[in-house]
């Protein structure tokens, strides 16, 4: 058969675990800016992480040991590395160094989203790293559902076809109607599991400003008490404890994507996904069995399960694989790194190391992990630029003759939550 349940089950992990949402039809960029990070920085505990070290099994038994019980569990799913900034002290001897946290969630799993809440609360990070672009942050504020219309009514699959059309204009018909089957059949899963899509991203927006807010009213404080000569021992010993958070959109944009994954396949591997997606959205797992493979896959220490999923996703769809998992893999381990190297620059200022959580889709976890422990040992070496350009570029659009593109490969888009 052309379609199978091997098929519907790789588009299961491909829909739950490596695609934040792909419904994406105009930038909304009214909160998001670009910017070098350099946020205050209070102190910072000394704790066991993956590294160079020799000891390796122990540094994970050690860090593993002091998370919340939940998050324990999480073998294949949580992994932490200390990166290479490439930026010494001002003598020379010794490299500053960034804490990486990689979480991996499942798009449409309430436990994702406690999952992501207690590693934010455990780690207070200096940065949140997103499985997002800046076409799909309507996923971390309540904004209108792109999906329904104005009257709050759900667009046919027709209409929204035509919107993503109208606002990707090098996308064809095709290409755009898979966009919205894969929406559909996503969203179709988020309703049975009583789940918003991507509601693991919003609670760790939410946890990020919380926590941002407090540290603004914090160092507040600490000005007003310093204008008037009553600044006290204890309020700086706080503020030196804390820091903020800003919010790094880590993905590449999915225009791009799209049109890198319908540029690569053959035409009878266009009919084919075409295909297998409307019987995806016809023939669909229950709720019991996508809780439970779910969990199996959160809880597998070795990401077997998901491994497997996605080799059978290569079989049948090897370009879809390639452009929608590994090279996405590549973009965000990039930017992970570019993250870290710019986090760098403020622990030289003040000594303190920052730390990084990236919030990302399970199926990413093992590429971005493969592409970390590189650029560990390569000791920071990486080409992270040159990296990218393979990765950004499309028929059309060029990094040398397109000052946007361009953008993609040197630049780390951030936003300040709102407050």
């Amino acid at each position: 058969m052309l379609v199978d349940s091997i098929i519907v089950r790789t588009l299961v992990a491909l829909l739950a675990f490596s695609i934040g949402s792909t419904l994406a039809t105009r930038d909304a960029t009214i909160i998001f800016r670009k910017h070098f990070l350099q946020l205050p920085r209070g102190g910072s505990s000394e704790i066991s992480v993956i590294s160079r070290s020799p000891n390796i099994e122990l540094e994970e038994i050690s860090w593993r040991n002091e998370l919340p019980a939940q998050l324990q569990k999480r073998r294949g799913a949580l992994l932490k590395f200390l990166m290479p900034t490439g930026v010494y002290s001002p003598d020379g001897n010794i490299e500053q160094m960034c804490e990486v946290y990689v979480l991996g969630t499942a798009h449409v799993s309430k436990d994702s989203c406690e999952d992501v809440k207690l590693l934010m609360e455990h780690v207070r990070p200096d940065v949140l790293f997103l499985e997002l672009c800046n076409q799909r942050i309507n996923i971390l504020e309540d904004l209108p559902e792109m999906n329904c219309n104005e009257e709050g009514s759900a667009k046919s699959v027709g209409e929204m076809t035509k919107e993503i059309m109208v606002h990707n204009p090098d996308m064809n018909k095709a290409a755009a109607l898979s966009s919205v089957l894969l929406s559909k059949i996503q969203g179709d899963y988020a309703t049975k599991l009583n789940v918003t899509i991507g509601g693991e991203f919003r609670e760790a927006f939410h946890v990020a400003k919380t926590q941002h807010a407090e540290f603004m009213n914090l160092v507040q404080t600490v000005r007003l008490e310093q204008s008037t000569g009553m600044a006290s021992e204890e309020s700086l010993e706080k503020a030196r404890a804390s820091n903020g958070c800003s919010v790094v959109l880590g993905d590449r944009p999915v225009r791009l994507t799209l049109l890198r994954a319908w540029e690569t396949c053959t035409l009878f591997g266009k009919i084919k996904l075409v295909l297998a997606l409307a019987w995806s959205s016809l023939s669909q797992p229950s709720e019991e069995e996508l809780r439970e493979w779910i969990e199996s896959i959160m809880n597998d220490p070795s990401n077997d399960i998901l491994s497997k999923s996605i080799e059978d996703l290569s079989r049948h769809f090897p370009a879809i694989k390639k452009t929608i998992i590994e090279e996405r893999d590549t973009y965000m381990g990039c930017k992970i790194i570019q993250t870290a190297r710019i986090m760098g620059m403020g622990s030289n200022q003040d000594g303190m190391r920052r730390k990084i959580v990236a919030v990302v889709g399970a199926g990413h976890c093992p590429g971005i992990k493969s592409i970390l422990i590189n650029e560990v040992n390569r000791q920071g070496s990486l080409n992270v630029e040159e990296e990218l350009q393979k990765v950004v570029e499309t028929k059309k659009h060029k990094v040398d003759a397109d000052a946007d593109m361009k953008t993609l490969i040197t630049d780390v888009i951030s936003m300040e939550p709102v407050i």
